[in-house]
């Protein structure tokens, strides 16, 4: 697929940035930057003043809230538009019956790249290239800054998309280590990095099943066993649940020395 350049980008795998040819626009304060926030959680979908107003102030409105949000949506027409006249419509930031819309290209927004790169990635994986899958993945790891439209976490649909996000990022996570795991590259590196996150997320037991597979391939059966074991007891003692059935079945490989473990 040939790469798409966009004069335009809004990143918001972590603090809301934007850069308009390259060059970094001021957002202005707080709430104007909400404003921004919110509307590009469904970039091309209108969303109404009330949403926007319950996504600025997710407590409680204050008396001049639409003046406000009108007087936001003016200021971030001229930032985004710089070279627009007056009078010109507007082609990002546009006002219609059912709200305001922002109209921007998919793949000027960094989250749908980073999407569409794990989408790539786990297809490369699959079709057994890794070597291909770790530079796919990386680099759509590399587009996160910190938690998606930190500005508008307390607004429910917000957390909602930033939940998926996260998800995707673990995924990604998951999907890279396989990729490394399946070509043997940086093995070292491999067993390095994966405790961490066995010991961040244990619930995602994906993470220990491949440290447990790095570990026993790099003859380190030790190690791989008490992987095991430490899962088990965070699993059981924070959660009261035991290991799924595929952790299980390695670790049982492993006990009996099985060379195909690895």
């Amino acid at each position: 697929m040939p790469t798409v350049v966009h004069t335009i980008h809004f990143n918001v795998l972590g603090p809301l940035n934007v850069c308009l040819h390259g060059r970094p626009v001021n957002l202005g304060s707080a709430r104007q930057r909400a404003v921004l926030s919110a509307l590009l959680l469904a970039p091309g979908r209108p969303m109404t003043a009330e949403e926007l107003t319950e996504a600025i102030w997710p407590q409680k409105a204050p008396a001049g809230a639409a003046g406000c949000l009108h007087s936001y949506v003016s200021h971030l027409r001229r930032v985004l538009e710089p070279q627009r006249a007056p009078r010109e419509r507007d082609n990002l930031l546009r006002r219609q019956p059912n709200g305001y819309v922002l109209a921007v290209a998919p793949e000027s927004l960094d989250a749908i790249r980073f999407e569409r790169l794990l989408q790539e990635g786990r297809a490369q994986l699959s079709a057994g290239r890794p070597q291909q899958t770790i530079l796919t993945v990386r680099e759509a790891l590399s587009l996160w800054r910190g938690g998606p439209h930190p500005e508008v976490s307390d607004y429910p649909a917000a957390a909602q998309v930033a939940a998926r996000y996260e998800e995707l990022r673990l995924l990604a996570l998951e999907t890279l280590w396989e990729a490394e795991l399946a070509s043997e590259h940086g093995m070292t590196l491999l067993t390095d990095e994966l405790p961490a996150l066995s010991r961040k997320f244990p619930t995602r037991e994906r993470f220990s099943w491949l440290l447990m597979k790095a570990l026993y391939r790099s003859g380190r059966r030790a190690e791989a066993i008490d992987a095991y074991h430490h899962t088990r007891r965070t699993l059981a003692e924070e959660y009261g649940i035991d290991p799924g059935a595929e952790l299980q079945e390695l670790f049982g490989r492993i006990i009996c020395g099985d060379p195909l473990a690895g």
